[in-house]
């Protein structure tokens, strides 16, 4: 291996192999960036640094694109996110746009003119510091302890002071016991602290406290649900009617109902009227017993049991009514109503009626 390198080298063909590799050649006397012609590129000094990186002796490049104002002389790659020069500091990435029908990656490049160039450093992936502050990918944020401060699994960080949520210092935390639990949990050795998501719906504003969690025998069980050794928790919620012991997720699929020894939960509302032996989920958040139907928590009133049938969207139809999400669907023909397929207008129908989102319409 090493003599076919040293074969190449003789041949002049060492740098168009390492080039191709992050997707940048020379050949001909030019440089490319996977076939696209660099045309200020300087081809006697062209290097390249990693995999999305290069320079020549004036300019530097992310994925063929020439960064303006960068000097190539003193340009370095830190990572395959992060480069900078003797004075200035570049943020770039290479994304999916996930606007309506249009999933192509994007290149992103961002001079951090904040960032302080001299020292300027990678801590890990997309998060870095210099002498004032910390970044993640191009965003500064103040921190107490910058000699210290680590990110930690999904949007947490700590330093010796305090722990860090969504780049806030997550008030009253102890930063050398602060410990990540799940993306949504989190806890020191005085407090547990919860923190939602985008994903999980309507956020909360900021982290919250559980001011009656413990943390030395708090444990996440499922997605939401938490247990110590005296509560169970939804979320911030504490759930005082239940027993941490029995308590458990319904099952590792179905993160939004609960049950213990005796109760039956939806999220941190306990199903009072349920029959934990009989208690059977069906689609789209409707449940039943052997007395009763529920959307959710809630009972439906004079549902009929034999027949009722959960179709999809949010409908469901016994033989004396309609609903949409647990809600009675006046003046809906139970016989006939149906979901409608293939039609953008609407989404159901009876021989009376068309309907869109549980609302009726009209055409």
């Amino acid at each position: 291996m090493k003599s076919l390198h040293i074969l190449l080298s003789i041949l002049g063909l060492g740098m168009l192999v390492s080039c191709k590799k992050s997707g940048y050649e020379t050949r001909d006397g030019s440089v490319y960036y996977k076939d696209y012609q660099l045309r200020e590129a300087d081809y006697a000094s062209f290097e390249v640094l990693n995999n999305v990186f290069a320079k020549d002796k004036k300019h530097a490049y992310y994925r063929g694109i020439s960064l303006t104002d960068a000097d190539g002389a003193s340009f370095r790659a830190l990572n395959d996110h992060y480069g900078k020069d003797k004075t200035l500091v570049f943020y770039c990435d290479n994304y999916l746009d996930f606007k309506l029908f249009d999933t192509s990656r994007k290149d992103k490049i961002i001079r951090m003119y904040t960032a302080d160039a001299n020292s300027f450093e990678v801590i890990e992936s997309e998060y870095a510091k210099d002498k004032n502050q910390c970044y993640n990918k191009d965003t500064g944020f103040a921190v107490n302890d910058l000699a210290s401060f680590q990110p930690l699994d999904y949007r947490y960080g700590k330093d010796n002071v305090t722990g860090y949520c969504d780049l806030k210092p997550i008030p009253g935390s102890h930063g050398p016991s602060f410990t990540v639990l799940t993306a949504n949990y989190s806890k020191d050795n005085q407090h547990v602290y919860y923190s939602s998501r985008a994903a999980d719906g309507p956020p909360l504003l900021g982290i919250h406290r559980l001011a009656l969690a413990t943390p030395d025998s708090f444990t996440v069980i499922g997605m939401y649900y938490a247990t110590d050794q005296v509560h169970a928790f939804y979320k911030d919620h504490c759930l005082p009617a239940a027993d941490p012991a029995s308590f458990r997720q319904w099952d590792a699929n179905e993160i939004n109902y609960a049950r213990d020894s005796t109760h039956i939960y939806f999220q941190e509302k306990r199903i009072a009227e349920a029959d934990k032996a009989s208690f059977n989920l069906l689609p789209d958040f409707y449940a039943q017993d052997a007395k009763a139907v529920f959307y959710k928590h809630t009972p439906l009133p004079a549902s009929d049991l034999t027949s009722f049938t959960v179709l999809e969207y949010g409908y469901a139809k016994d033989v004396n009514r309609v609903y949409y999400e647990g809600k009675v669907l006046k003046k809906a023909d139970p016989a006939s109503f149906a979901l409608v397929g293939n039609d953008a207008d609407r989404d159901a129908a009876d021989k009376y009626h068309s309907y869109k989102d549980g609302q009726r319409i009209k055409f």
